[in-house]
């Protein structure tokens, strides 16, 4: 992270590869201190993993260098997600989205090629492709129910940051205030102040994995 920063405080516009929620607070963090700028970029709403661009205050805008590609797979989320971390380079894997005609992958433009040269069937998604932004159905997989999980990966922010929504009181579960040891059930409704809401409509069933797949509806 350092060297993302020493080179944006002297003058540069510099992009991160796709980094993980927790690194992404740290990041923020560290480019407050140093009075820079700092965009993210997901390419899916609501994305985890997120390119971060960082720039310097004289600079007033950056564009996405994201890209969303969309997949045909047959196969299951976690086992197309093993392909791709051996395939792409490293920071080359955003979020991936199982959708009713098959996958969404947030990626970076050469993420696009390599697929493609790798024999995968997979092309720019269209705008009809692409989820809404403000309300829509995603199916994710978790680790655990635990509300701090749910909440962070159906909003896509960090788990400590959702955790610390939990233990200030702004997280409501079935309508009463959550704790960090409450679990989600299907039908349950999850209100975050700041976020919005979730509802889990159904629980999917566990992946070979041992992971818990779920769909839900998030509004923002």
């Amino acid at each position: 992270m350092q060297e993302y920063l020493k080179k944006a405080r002297g003058g540069r516009v510099v992009q991160t590869p796709f980094l993980e929620a927790e690194a992404l607070d740290e990041l923020r963090r560290l480019a407050r201190q140093e009075g820079l700028r700092l965009e993210t970029f997901g390419g899916l709403p609501m994305a985890s993993r997120q390119v971060a661009v960082l720039f310097p205050e004289h600079i007033p805008a950056v564009s996405d260098p994201t890209t969303v590609v969309f997949l045909a797979f047959e196969g299951d989320l976690e086992a197309l997600e093993d392909r791709l971390r051996a395939l792409l380079e490293p920071g080359q894997l955003g979020d991936l989205e199982e959708t009713q005609e098959g996958f969404l992958l947030a990626t970076l433009p050469r993420g696009l090629k390599t697929l493609q040269e790798a024999g995968f069937q997979a092309k720019e998604a269209t705008p009809e492709q692409l989820p809404k932004t403000r309300e829509r159905t995603r199916s994710v997989v978790v680790p655990s129910l635990r509300v701090d999980v749910v909440g962070a990966k159906g909003f896509g922010v960090s788990r400590t940051y959702f955790a610390q929504g939990v233990k200030a009181g702004k997280v409501r579960l079935r309508g009463k205030t959550a704790s960090a040891k409450d679990e989600i059930a299907e039908g349950d409704h999850l209100l975050a102040e700041g976020l919005g809401s979730l509802v889990v409509k159904k629980v999917l069933g566990q992946t070979k994995r041992g992971n818990v797949k779920l769909e839900l509806e998030v509004r923002r």
